[in-house]
């Protein structure tokens, strides 16, 4: 079986990581997902839930003494990154799967993925990564430089030789060096910017271009949204009149402005956007809140996330750049 995931997150991301289990259950007939609670409450909550082909991984199991020694000197957002690669090694090694795939906790599956892995096999090759696709080549110089040109969202490593040196060599990096930084400040960003020497560096590396897979605010620019096919929304490549089935959509920087605004970016003032995918994704995380905050009565977090320990920049993160990235209105959402 090719569809073996996992994923990480605390209990201040319980909804969305279980916003995203639900959809691998409308979407796939046979997965199995290994989630990795990164605190006691969400560990709890999802020992309780017993959800099928949800495999619960704790911190005390995962944790290593390199994890741990790197994880006082890192913020929980650097630490979450360092953690990416290493729990896929985790989940190869621990449980023996023949394939591993990471995923963000904060995306939405609307279709099977598996026509990605029969490409990858197809090609005889043993790692996926995902361009972050860009909208303009001006862009995709500025971004490369900045974060990388492969986004840390889906990330498949086969538990074969070509695959797991990959993975090895990418869980060394990331425990030396994993930090928030500036742009032009270093060589890397996070995990993220290892991934630009992966197809010179490795074997076997696929580059996935199904225009449907990893759609997110920083590239629903180069799509229109289609018709549905087969109860399935799509999306066709402006420049070439492709169409794609979405599979995954990257729902980045959804989160609480004040308590009773969510902040949905996307980055685009479509209707059509907002109505097939961003009004049915907030309506899921919303009924997920609620679930768990009356079933275990547990109010989840609505503090916004800062990656950096510099005062300026926390400061920044906190209160000035959740409000600079509005740019629609449609984009807000009353909660009450």
């Amino acid at each position: 079986m090719d569809l073996i995931f996992c994923t990480l997150f605390d209990s201040n991301y319980i909804d969305k990581g279980l916003v995203l289990y639900d959809s691998m259950v409308r979407t796939m007939p046979e997965f199995k997902l290994y989630a990795f609670a990164f605190d006691k409450k969400c560990e709890d909550i999802l020992e309780k839930e017993n959800l099928k082909n949800l495999i619960v991984v704790s911190l005390d199991e995962f944790e290593t003494e390199d994890l741990l020694r790197v994880k006082k000197e890192r913020t929980r957002a650097e630490y979450c990154w360092t953690c990416s690669s290493n729990s896929i090694r985790y989940v190869i090694q621990h449980f023996n799967e023949p394939i591993c795939t990471y995923i963000d906790a904060d995306m939405m599956f609307f279709s099977n993925p598996q026509i990605v892995f029969d490409e990858m096999k197809k090609q005889g090759c043993s790692t996926i990564i995902v361009p972050h696709r860009f909208k303009t080549i001006e862009e995709e110089k500025r971004e490369h430089a900045r974060v990388g040109s492969y986004c840390v969202e889906f990330n498949t490593f086969v538990n074969d030789k070509n695959g797991m040196e990959a993975l090895e060599w990418w869980c060394e990096q990331c425990i030396n060096w994993c930090y928030y930084t500036l742009p032009g400040t270093t060589e890397w960003y996070g995990d993220q910017k290892y991934l630009n020497v992966f197809p010179e560096k490795f074997s076997g590396v696929h580059i996935c271009n199904h225009y449907g897979l990893g759609i997110a605010p920083w590239n629903i620019g180069l799509v229109d949204i289609a018709k549905y096919v087969n109860d399935i929304p799509t999306v066709m490549v402006k420049n070439t009149k492709e169409v794609f089935p979405i599979i995954l959509y990257h729902f980045e920087s959804v989160r609480f402005l004040t308590k009773h605004i969510l902040h949905a970016p996307s980055n685009m003032k479509s209707k059509k956007l907002h109505k097939d995918v961003y009004d049915f994704y907030v309506s899921e995380i919303l009924k997920k809140r609620k679930y768990i905050e009356d079933k275990y009565q547990f109010e989840i977090s609505k503090v916004k996330r800062v990656v950096t320990n510099n005062l300026i920049l926390k400061f920044y993160q906190k209160y000035i750049s959740p409000f600079r990235r509005i740019k629609n209105l449609r984009d807000l959402y009353w909660v009450n």
